[in-house]
């Protein structure tokens, strides 16, 4: 499991998937509505941060770059994982204001190069991913969309003519989409 000791099975300190894990051949979780594998997310952290020390905020908007805003990790996502990064000594932190910067360490160096090619193999996933769509940030829209709706809903302003109305567009735009 991931971030649990091997139980023995070999596979040095941290167990056979590392210091977090073993994740399962990409960055796509295969079950709910999670992104990102875990372990995946992790190695993509990590790399981030061998590029250059960031701060959480900024890993955040690298991801969010990175799928040309489809995707965007929450901060509760990220913040115990920079965290968990600094307890196995893959990274150190800084505080910089009233921020944390992060940097890799030669540990964290060392475990990329030893996963290097796994690292290579999900940036070519999220590439691939996030290129299908040629340069169009449809990401933005869901959430501008899904903002609308809720914005609504919440402020309780519609009737039951307009809900039903608002429905069925939402139906429609679903049947669309599953029909391109």
């Amino acid at each position: 499991m991931s971030g649990q000791h091997d139980g023995g099975r070999g596979g040095g300190r941290h167990g056979r998937g590392g210091p977090f894990g073993r994740h399962r051949g990409g960055p796509f979780g295969g079950r709910g509505p999670r992104m990102f594998d875990p372990g995946a997310l992790r190695l993509v952290v990590l790399g981030l941060i061998a590029e250059e020390p960031r701060h959480g905020y900024d890993i955040i908007k690298a991801l969010e770059a990175k799928f040309q805003g489809a995707y965007s990790p929450s901060p509760g996502a990220i913040y115990p994982m920079l965290q968990m990064l600094e307890e196995a000594d893959l990274v150190v932190s800084a505080a910089n204001g009233n921020k944390r910067l992060y940097s890799i360490t030669e540990q964290g160096k060392a475990y990329l190069e030893e996963n290097a090619a796994e690292l290579a193999k999900i940036n070519a996933q999220i590439d691939e991913t996030s290129t299908q769509v040629s340069g169009v940030a449809l990401g933005d829209e869901v959430k501008a969309l899904n903002f609308a709706v809720f914005s609504r809903l919440r402020s309780g302003s519609l009737t039951a003519m307009q809900a039903e109305k608002a429905r069925e567009i939402l139906k429609q735009a679903r049947r669309d989409l599953e029909d391109l």
